[in-house]
């Protein structure tokens, strides 16, 4: 049995009064971005043995070499462990260099080798043709209002993310509880 949405205003839209999961603005974004991952999953995986997060590695160091892993991480949003890992596979597969950085010999610089710099330049066209046929069917307006609208979006949430800008609606993850109590004031009581 389907249930029926309630009215809806017409100058409501689906993502200003939601009423079902699939009228979510995080659950749409986080549809589109895994059924458009798997086109680049199956193209790094299947034709150059590399993961989406590998890829990434390799795209921001070709347009930043040189940069050092935290940075990265912050650009990929990956912790430690993850980005770690991402080098270490990308090191052993000979497309990261590590380099000791001139002011202190303990920090790294990452940069493509010349195998990794032949990856990307093979990789980056057709992963950017993904990119734009994910556009085709929106006029050059269109893609232009998406663009300023993910960037007032980004901003937003940005500042929702910053400590102390709504610390009561978003507790810190250190601050969550999952103990017994707090679970079974969450049941009904019967």
């Amino acid at each position: 049995m389907s249930r029926s949405r309630p009215p809806r205003s017409p100058s409501l839209s689906a993502l200003a009064n939601p009423q079902q999961p699939a009228d979510l603005l995080l659950y749409r974004i986080a549809k589109l971005a895994a059924t458009s991952a798997r086109l680049v999953n199956r193209l790094c995986e299947r034709e150059h043995g590399i993961t989406r997060r590998e890829w990434g590695v390799l795209m921001w160091l070709a347009q930043e070499p040189g940069m050092q892993p935290s940075t990265l991480a912050e650009r990929l949003e990956l912790d430690r462990a993850r980005i770690s890992r991402a080098i270490g596979s990308l090191a052993g597969k000979g497309l990261v260099e590590r380099l000791p950085a001139q002011a202190n010999r303990r920090e790294a610089r990452l940069q493509l080798s010349p195998a990794g710099v032949h990856m990307h330049a093979a990789l980056w066209p057709r992963i950017r043709a993904i990119n734009l046929q994910l556009l085709e069917g929106m006029s050059g307006a269109q893609v232009a209002a998406l663009d300023q609208q993910l960037h007032t979006l980004l901003e937003h949430a940005q500042h929702l993310d910053r400590p102390g800008s709504a610390e009561e609606n978003f507790p810190a993850r250190s601050q969550g509880k999952r103990s017994p109590e707090s679970l079974r004031l969450l049941r009904p009581e019967s």
